[in-house]
């Protein structure tokens, strides 16, 4: 199964289980459909607050060539503001629906649709990893090893920065009592998939970038995103 673009297509991971897609292609496509205002609400900040964000920590952090890759890219809107003078962006992703939406950014110059646990580069051939709300998502045992995947990949200099949302992050003191609310009769509501993994503190951020064997550069909440995710950053550890 490939994303076909102007640029490049990319098979996905024999990893990923068809449930796993499954999941994920039904939350972007319900974010258009029946839950389309709460879609227009995280579209509207993922493009005018949290691009500029992101856009700020990236061009702090990352080398101006290179080729980097947003590893778990979702439709790749938070993103829309990077420069991409000089560098090779990559859109990762194992949803298609996801990879769809990407490709109509206009911002990377190519999709893969592909397995984080078991990315498709050789080893220290990427300048920089990045994404956003996504390591959430994995068990922690499973966020250590895919942490270990980006090392891999990472080149001696290279950096990874992630927006990792806490549990005590605005977004989930606003989302949070809506969850509960309308989580009756043994149906539990969520607005994302399963979010198994919030980080419980700062502390943890750059516990966790160690156990992978990475050296962590900054861990911190910002105004910049309304203090909704913990940005941890990281690089290659030097041997």
């Amino acid at each position: 199964m490939a994303v076909r673009g102007p640029k490049i297509a990319a098979e996905r991971a024999p990893s990923v289980s068809r449930d796993e897609q499954a999941i994920w292609d039904r939350h972007w496509e319900t974010l258009g459909k029946d839950r389309a205002a709460f879609g227009a609400i995280a579209s509207l900040y993922r493009k005018s607050l949290l691009s500029r964000a992101v856009r700020h920590f990236l061009d702090k952090y990352f080398v101006r060539e290179g080729f980097f890759v947003e590893a778990g890219s979702g439709t790749g809107q938070a993103s829309g503001r990077i420069s991409s003078d000089g560098r090779r962006l990559v859109a990762l992703d194992f949803s298609l629906v996801a990879l769809r939406s990407a490709r109509e950014q206009g911002l990377h110059q190519h999709f893969l649709c592909a397995d984080i646990r078991h990315l498709p580069f050789k080893t220290e051939s990427v300048a920089g990893i990045w994404n956003l709300g996504v390591m959430e998502h994995f068990p922690e045992a499973d966020g250590v090893e895919i942490l270990r995947e980006f090392g891999r990949v990472l080149e001696k200099k290279g950096v990874m920065v992630l927006f990792w949302p806490p549990e005590f992050g605005f977004s989930r003191l606003l989302l949070g009592p809506i969850e509960a609310i309308r989580s009756r009769g043994g149906r539990t509501y969520r607005f994302f998939p399963d979010e198994v993994n919030r980080l419980r503190s700062l502390r943890q951020a750059r516990a966790t970038m160690r156990s992978a064997g990475l050296e962590p550069v900054a861990s911190r909440v910002s105004l910049r995103d309304l203090f909704v995710h913990v940005v941890a950053i990281a690089r290659k550890a030097s041997l």
